[in-house]
């Protein structure tokens, strides 16, 4: 359904806070007082209906690379218990960042949300602090149109580096009824949600056709040995209780035959594997993802050589 989601990047200044923080909460605090009809978005909710909102941290530019900025501390998880090695990492923001906020135009329209963040300034309280805000430039893209280009160049390297670019937190797709989370970064446990949001998004969703799209994103993708150097457990303060979440990057490779396969069997793949993009880039991979986790950017897999000479330079 093109046009229907959106990708929005919102530049802005804040000085004033100094302290632990997970800056999506910020985030979502400018966002609500900007736009007071977002604010039920962001409610906890049960059942099956997917949030189709997301937004980010904060990031900013830093020596030529970009950096997501929130607390974390190293921590290990012993018979059950954390036991974290000194104090969070602390969040200073004085200065210049940006973040995004990805939406499905039928739960908010992307023109009434840049229309309440044209302009917005105001300094407010903000856990015991005042912290001045004053939004500096907007930037609407359609995940859609560029994510079917995405697709044909990652069939064309037969490959796909995701990277997460805020923390994330995935689930098992396959443990319904316990809501399992699992550290493992393997394809179905990546992409369950952008497959889950985009059938309910369309109006496709039944379990056997979610499970039918889970089982060709298993057969096409195969996660590569880097994944154990590449992906890093972190722990989180996003409230008082650190929590685990992954943050790096992970590549997979595209399984020939199986490509082979569905296009023997009429499977228009750049379409498919397109859309699945496009909900992954918009409304981000895993849980949590209103409450800025699980942001993503997709890349065609580079060859060694390339890989080598031009590293990521994303710092989570």
């Amino acid at each position: 359904m093109p046009g229907k989601l959106a990708l929005i990047k919102v530049t802005l200044s804040v000085n004033g806070f100094y302290g632990y923080l997970y800056t999506s909460r910020l985030v979502k605090t400018i966002l609500i007082r900007a736009y007071s009809n977002l604010e039920d978005h962001f409610k906890p909710t049960k059942g099956p209906i997917p949030k189709l909102l997301h937004i980010t941290p904060l990031y900013r530019s830093v020596n030529g690379g970009v950096e997501c900025i929130y607390s974390y501390a190293e921590c290990k998880s012993r018979r059950g218990l954390v036991k974290c090695n000194g104090p969070p990492v602390t969040v200073e923001l004085s200065g210049d960042y940006y973040f995004y906020i990805g939406l499905h135009e039928s739960v908010v329209r992307s023109v009434d949300v840049i229309s309440a963040l044209l302009n917005y300034a105001e300094c407010f309280e903000f856990i015991k602090q005042k912290v001045c805000v004053e939004v500096r430039g907007l930037d609407l893209t359609s995940p859609e149109i560029t994510s079917r280009e995405v697709a044909g160049r990652v069939l064309g390297a037969r490959g796909v580096k995701v990277v997460f670019s805020s923390p994330v937190m995935l689930r098992d797709p396959l443990k319904t009824m316990r809501r399992q989370k699992t550290l493992l970064p393997t394809p179905i446990a990546v992409f369950a949600t952008p497959l889950y949001a985009k059938l309910y998004a369309t109006g496709g969703y039944r379990r056997g056709v979610f499970r039918r799209e889970l089982l060709r994103i298993h057969r096409l993708l195969n996660e590569t040995y880097s994944a154990l150097r590449s992906v890093r457990v972190k722990w989180i303060y996003y409230s008082d209780k650190p929590i685990p979440a992954l943050t790096g990057y992970v590549n997979y490779r595209l399984d020939e035959n199986y490509l082979n396969y569905l296009e023997s069997r009429g499977v228009n793949v750049v379409e498919w594997l397109g859309e699945v993009f496009a909900y992954a880039l918009t409304l981000g991979i895993g849980t949590g993802r209103a409450a800025g986790f699980g942001h993503v950017e997709l890349k065609p897999l580079k060859t060694p050589g390339e890989a080598g000479a031009n590293q990521s330079r994303l710092h989570t």
